[in-house]
């Protein structure tokens, strides 16, 4: 059964997320300092970041008497899983801007669909898990 408690915390840091994240990726193409493709590469980063500090904090952190999942493993695990998310969100970004010459922030928005739906299966069925 789906924890709509967890499933709320996980949209709130994922749309908390996903705005730092266009934000930036605009704030870096729209000053020229980067295209599109590497700009959500570097920007795809920075959001790692936040959001996994996010979600280990707060999303996922267990309540009453648990014990967190351990730093280490939970921290191992999300990198397996973002580095996964990263595959996909490169790969259809390179499909979407550069052989479908979509716009860059469309084709951002349906990539962001994809690594977000994949996040929370492997967050809620293995990253966090004690």
């Amino acid at each position: 059964m789906i924890d709509l408690a967890k499933l709320l915390r996980f949209s709130t840091v994922g749309l908390l997320t996903a705005a730092f994240y266009v934000g930036l990726l605009s704030l870096v193409v729209e000053l020229q300092l980067a295209q599109p493709v590497p700009a959500s590469v570097f920007c795809y980063v920075g959001a790692v970041v936040l959001n996994y500090l996010l979600h280990y904090s707060w999303t996922f952190a267990p309540g009453g008497e648990s014990e967190p999942a351990p730093h280490g493993r939970a921290l191992t695990r999300y990198l397996v899983m973002v580095s996964c998310g990263f595959l996909i969100n490169a790969g259809l970004m390179h499909l979407f801007v550069n052989v479908l010459v979509w716009h860059y922030l469309l084709a951002q928005t349906c990539a962001l669909v994809a690594v977000v739906t994949w996040n929370f299966v492997a967050s809620n069925l293995w990253v966090f898990k004690t």
